[in-house]
């Protein structure tokens, strides 16, 4: 009688297991087909069309990064679901989304996260839709209200108005994880007029990218540039981080982390590339101005585009950038 009790509920977890596999086979076997890929045209069968470069410049399937990248498990709602990846210590998720009857990757997350907080308050501060499990705190408010504020002035800098967007405010620990894919109090990320943050109800760096988003979106190195160079004091301040990001250019210079396997490869490696990013992009705009940055993040949507070409062609030649860069770097030491 003891064996026949013990059977059942193992018969029952391998039954569950198995319904499990059956259900989330299908973004693996999407992502197992994608790594197989080794050309831009085959890897645009995979992939949404408004976030073609951006995906494929962080996850090029031939290159030595998506080697690393482990699928742990995934979710599907609807026609929505995404995938979770492990890469190094770090923990992340492709969102994908049914078009046609076929699962593409996408950075167009906002209906997943409809679903995941469909029971959460919503809180509208000044245009922003705060979305949160719980009343947000008196300092959230406060900070929300100051978010509001520099919201009207990137209006302004970007010269243009964006219609209402949702602000997720996740708590540390498993919501975090849940809807931020981080965990770490501050972490944010941006998509599609959607921010998500673990605790943080003023994060600048990613309403940044939410209107960098609108001009375009695929070069990592732009558009971390943009949303560092606008959202984020100044990163390379000290003598050390001085240091690191002038090593950066001494290597190759800043044109080497136009290549987006290689930007990300090095900031998972911990290197300061956001910093040399920040650098750069402050550099021209303070230099060349507002209008040749935005036309900049239109024309880096086009995965074929020779983008050091275009640099040099419309803002300068790259040796001279990075003479500068350099100049300046040398005296923060």
């Amino acid at each position: 009688m003891k064996l026949k009790f013990f059977a059942m509920p193992v018969l029952l977890v391998l039954l569950l297991c198995t319904a499990y596999a059956q259900t989330n086979q299908p973004l693996h076997e999407r992502w197992n087909s994608y790594k197989k890929c080794e050309t831009v045209e085959e890897a645009k069968l995979f992939i949404d069309k408004r976030n073609f470069s951006s995906i494929y410049s962080f996850v090029q399937p031939e290159s030595e990064l998506i080697s690393k990248f482990e699928p742990i498990k995934e979710d599907t709602f609807g026609n929505s679901g995404r995938l979770f990846l492990k890469i190094y210590e770090f923990q992340t998720w492709i969102a994908f989304k049914k078009i046609d009857g076929r699962w593409v990757m996408t950075m167009d997350e906002n209906e997943l996260l409809e679903h995941l907080t469909a029971s959460w308050i919503k809180t509208e501060i000044g245009g922003v839709i705060y979305v949160s499990s719980a009343p947000l705190s008196p300092e959230a408010l406060k900070e929300a209200e100051t978010f509001v504020r520099k919201n009207d002035e990137l209006q302004k800098l970007f010269a243009i108005n964006l219609p209402d967007f949702h602000y997720y405010y996740a708590k540390v620990g498993e919501e975090a994880s849940n809807i931020v894919g981080e965990m770490n109090k501050g972490a944010g990320k941006a998509r599609y007029r959607a921010i998500k943050s673990v605790e943080c109800a003023d994060h600048v760096h990613e309403l940044v990218h939410i209107y960098a988003f609108e001009f375009g979106n695929g070069n990592p190195f732009v558009d971390e540039g943009v949303a560092t160079t606008f959202g984020n004091s100044d990163m390379s301040q000290s003598p050390q981080k001085a240091a690191e990001v002038l090593a950066l250019l001494n290597e190759g210079g800043y044109q080497k982390y136009l290549d987006g396997a290689t930007f990300s490869r090095a900031n998972l490696e911990r290197k300061s590339v956001y910093a040399l990013a920040q650098l750069t992009m402050t550099y021209w705009y303070k230099k060349f101005g507002m209008e040749k940055v935005k036309r900049l993040l239109q024309a880096e949507c086009d995965a074929t585009l020779d983008i050091k070409k275009y640099i040099e062609d419309n803002f300068e030649k790259a040796d001279e950038t990075n003479s500068n860069l350099a100049q300046f770097l040398r005296a923060k030491l």
